[in-house]
């Protein structure tokens, strides 16, 4: 199969990041059908796309009768799975991060679509090699990961399993682009693949930091917004939910190393239901969807480029773990995953290897976590050679 073949996109599943999904695929002219179990959640995922597409019309940049073609001719919402995915080139998952619901649903797609259709899921987290077993032919089933919100972020991470193929990878990242977003290949399934691994410490990080307890939150965030950050880290953290963010630790202690099991004081917070911005209360108190946060003092105590230094030792990891092709993949995920305005690699580029092997140091011996410890070559600069 090559691009030109691509005619139907399916979308499993109709939340957030299904219908975020459906709706930039159909914006590049695909017919796409949106599939879900019930006819109240089509309803609610064809809403959010028609109140994106009023937006963007609104703005100038889709025109009127594009939107309209869009709702009415090439989004087909349905809860028939079979009438979905039977006639489709590709089919795209975005159901819940529950490992048995997604073998369950690709074992199902796997009967019901044809024999040579493309397979991916959504997943930002789990082994796309362990879904993979529930599908025949797994050589055409990958990980595709879009960022979180669909219709803004333009990263996509386009993961190998262990049976992909360099032919649907490719393929894959053909599709991406015609549909406006940028691809990344994520050569190995591994935790957290590229943008969520390289994060992982600094979300370690950030969960010593409340468990010590000798640095105010507000302080830290109001540090890393003076660098240019839309939201610091622990706003951020509620933003997202702090039970989201204690699951995400909870895999990568069980998946990478024990150090990144949520602390005491996110367990505490979660426990009284405090989850952020969704229940009003998190970290900060939040009013009408902004977090309430004194931004009038800054700490020193830890400073932007010791969270530059932590993104680095992890970029070196996944650069020598084989995760990612080169550097420039590596920063290309980093910037538009993150919305950072340069990767570890450029930015440190500049930077002696002794300031960064500092702040390592200085954060592993203060809070006694061993994924601190830089790497060899953050230590002797030769991450700056890698690839040449």
């Amino acid at each position: 199969m090559n691009i030109a073949d691509v005619k139907k996109i399916a979308v499993v599943g109709s939340g957030a990041m299904g219908h975020g999904i459906a709706q930039v695929c159909a914006q590049a002219g695909y017919t796409v059908a949106m599939q879900d179990i019930k006819d109240e959640f089509l309803e609610r995922g064809m809403a959010g796309i028609r109140e994106s597409l009023d937006f963007l019309v609104g703005k100038g940049k889709i025109p009127a009768d594009q939107a309209k073609d869009i709702l009415e001719n090439l989004l087909q919402p349905t809860t028939d799975l079979a009438a979905a995915v039977s006639d489709a080139q590709v089919v795209i998952e975005a159901v819940p991060e529950i490992m048995d619901l997604k073998k369950s649903v690709f074992k199902n797609v796997s009967d019901l679509a044809p024999a040579d259709a493309i397979l991916a899921t959504n997943t930002s987290t789990m082994s796309i090699s362990e879904i993979a077993t529930a599908v025949e032919n797994p050589e055409r089933f990958l990980g595709m990961h879009f960022f979180n919100p669909v219709n803004r972020m333009k990263l996509v991470e386009i993961i190998k399993g262990d049976k992909s193929t360099d032919e649907n990878a490719d393929l894959l990242v053909e599709i991406t682009q015609k549909i406006g977003k940028i691809p990344v290949k994520v050569l190995k399934d591994r935790p957290g693949f590229i943008v969520n691994r390289i994060s992982a410490p600094n979300q370690a990080l950030l969960n010593a930091i409340l468990d010590e307890g000798k640095i105010p939150p507000q302080e830290l965030d109001a540090a890393m917004r003076k660098t240019g950050m839309p939201m610091g880290p622990f706003e951020l953290a509620d933003f997202v939910g702090l039970d989201v963010f204690a699951h995400t630790l909870d895999y990568y202690a069980k998946t990478l190393s024990p150090e990144f099991a949520p602390g005491r004081v996110i367990k505490e917070k979660i426990d009284k239901g405090d989850l952020g911005m969704k229940t009003g209360q998190g970290i900060f108190a939040w009013e009408n969807g902004k977090a309430v946060i004194d931004t009038s003092k800054e700490t020193t105590d830890i400073t932007p480029m010791e969270l530059l230094a932590i993104q680095l030792n992890e970029a070196v990891r996944v650069y020598k773990e084989g995760i990612a092709a080169s550097v420039e993949d590596i920063d290309a995920g980093v910037v538009h995953g993150m919305k950072a305005f340069a990767g570890p690699f450029t930015i440190c580029a500049n930077v002696e290897p002794s300031m960064l092997t500092a702040s390592l140091e200085k954060l592993h011996d203060r809070f006694g976590l061993s994924i601190f410890k830089p790497e060899p070559e953050v230590a002797d600069g030769s991450f700056k050679n890698f690839g040449k």
